[in-house]
């Protein structure tokens, strides 16, 4: 069996352009054009080079958690910027600012829900950055499989002190999310590739039993796990099977599953290019989407040629 778990960091592109006059930092300040002690919230990439928090890094703070993990935990740190250390313990406290939710609504469209108390825990409320240090760690635990994947949340976490320290106009506020859409969630992934134009029959169709599956070639394998990511309300991104498994974006319109219309699905184009196009790959018979009645189970298919030989490719996603 075989398990994929893609990370998707790069679904949103994000825009590296400041607005104020304030910088971007992360634990090393040096103290240029800073005339007063100010305190940012930062949810570092894993490089540490991107803090992730503010309306310019929305797209950071997505929670991209597989739905069926019972927690998982953010690590999040509060930072003193600013020309100076101090010369006492500085104590913080984090809380939700729910006034927050709608501030990217211009950015999305998106009119996020307050995340109920239910699907997550603060677990450091307070923090203490410590006399001559700048940075203090602070964690919050999710619970994925408890949050609807149609439903939109955010939580907006927001540092205060009693100290007088101001809050970073820029980065003061971390935007924690998930985006709501009719498919996200997890499903069973079940992947055919034919090393020919067109797999004889009986080729994979939408309600097979494991029994009447054909036989594959190189390549191919089923009951692997995968969950369909939102990019937004009405589009997912999903791997296929085939080569570097680029992504599939597939979208459609409604809000509710079994009534769902103009279903698409195509190569993600951002990954086109890498994936397919500069390794000699073309697509002789573009991705086609299929859902059964209750749309519960997907199937795309998609042929490409790949320099010498032609791959006829099945992807079947069966929610869990």
């Amino acid at each position: 069996m075989k398990k994929i778990f893609k990370s998707l960091l790069t679904v949103i592109t994000l825009s590296l352009a400041l607005t104020s006059c304030l910088k971007s930092v992360n634990s090393v300040v040096n103290g240029e054009n800073l005339t007063a002690s100010f305190l940012q919230i930062e949810f570092p990439t894993p490089t540490g080079t991107t803090i992730n928090s503010g309306l310019q890094y929305f797209g950071g703070g997505a929670l991209l958690y597989p739905a069926y993990h019972t927690s998982d935990t953010a690590n999040f740190t509060i930072t003193l910027n600013g020309p100076v250390t101090l010369a006492t313990d500085l104590t913080v406290t984090i809380g939700p600012n729910v006034g927050a939710n709608a501030d990217n609504l211009a950015g999305d469209g998106i009119a996020y829900s307050a995340m109920p108390d239910s699907l997550f825990k603060l677990l450091t409320p307070t923090v203490v950055i410590k006399a001559g240090t700048r940075t203090a760690k602070a964690r919050c635990v999710f619970y994925p499989s408890k949050i609807s994947p149609s439903n939109s949340y955010m939580l907006v976490l927001t540092p205060s002190n009693a100290s007088g320290i101001i809050i970073s106009q820029n980065f003061g506020k971390l935007y924690l999310h998930t985006i709501g859409c009719a498919i996200a969630g997890s499903y069973t992934w079940d992947f055919w590739r034919w090393n020919a134009e067109v797999m004889p029959a009986p080729q994979p169709k939408l309600g097979m039993t494991l029994a009447n599956y054909p036989v594959g070639n190189g390549g191919s394998f089923t009951n692997s796990s995968i969950d369909f990511l939102p990019v937004n309300p009405t589009s997912v991104l999903v791997p296929t099977g085939y080569y570097v498994q680029p992504n599939m974006l597939i979208s459609f319109a409604g809000t509710k599953v079994g009534s769902l219309t103009n279903l698409k699905a195509a190569i993600n184009p951002s990954e086109l290019s890498g994936a397919y196009t500069a390794n000699g790959i073309t697509i002789t018979f573009a991705p086609v989407i299929t859902a059964n009645a209750a749309q519960t189970q997907f199937m795309i298919h998609h042929t490409v040629f790949n320099g010498s030989a032609f791959r006829d490719c099945f992807d079947i996603y069966t929610k869990k």
